[in-house]
């Protein structure tokens, strides 16, 4: 337990380290201004994509961003002579992010000020969301050696994961959307600011939590084998 505090509190000196804190917070700052400043009709959808986009930037892009610092500073190389478990790393890096994109979060949807407002599905889509793309972040960074061959991924990774922001904008409507877990996310996040069904809830809880579940597996996996490049037993 002690080495797992120390690894998250390390996490978030490397977020503040590298700039991360800084991004996250500036990028908010401005979302949170064109929020306070926005007129326009329909304004709930804007608040959820804006929110949505949150742990789904810091979960993915900066852990992976993260990671490669850490390839290049040969951290790796230590933590793997360390009793710190892939489980408890994985642990460490969604608890930071995840923590980072319920703050920029909160200070997002408080800067809408929405008619309605349903806290609890609120941080169940955030935090719901942010692990399981950070893990999905881990995965995608751990087949690649750099930033350049990292940004041919993201394409690979986000193509079919915006698929379901057809149904959201009422542009296709197909059931094979429900299979992606972006369509749970959306659905959580237009429930905290607006009246969905007990279904829908469930829908993208359960579902949420069986991908975290098995993305989770993957990512111990690519991380002990790609990443750590041991086979230990934990």
């Amino acid at each position: 337990m002690g080495i797992l505090r120390h690894t998250i509190k390390w996490d978030f000196i490397l977020l503040l380290k590298y700039g991360i804190i800084t991004v996250a917070a500036s990028i908010s700052a401005i979302y949170c201004i064109s929020l306070l400043l926005a007129k326009a009709n329909n304004i709930e959808l804007i608040v959820v994509l804006l929110v949505f986009s949150d742990p789904v930037m810091y979960g993915f892009l900066f852990s992976a961003i993260i990671i490669l610092f850490e390839k290049d500073s040969m951290t790796n190389q230590a933590l793997a002579i360390t009793p710190l478990t892939s489980r408890d790393y994985l642990f460490s890096k969604s608890v930071a992010f995840t923590f980072l994109a319920i703050v920029c979060s909160i200070a997002i949807i408080i800067s809408s000020k929405p008619e309605i407002f349903h806290p609890v599905i609120f941080l169940l889509a955030v935090t719901l969301s942010s692990v399981l793309f950070v893990l999905i972040g881990i995965v995608s960074v751990s087949y690649t050696k750099s930033f350049t061959q990292f940004i041919l991924v993201i394409p690979i990774v986000f193509l079919p994961t915006c698929l379901p922001f057809l149904s959201y904008f009422n542009l296709i409507n197909s059931w094979i959307f429900y299979l992606i877990p972006t369509q749970a996310s959306l659905i959580l996040f237009k429930g905290s600011i607006s009246t969905i069904s007990i279904w829908e809830i469930a829908y993208a809880v359960t579902y949420l939590l069986m991908c975290i579940y098995f993305v989770n597996k993957w990512a111990e996996h690519s991380y002990k084998k790609r990443i750590l490049k041991t086979d230990r037993d934990e």
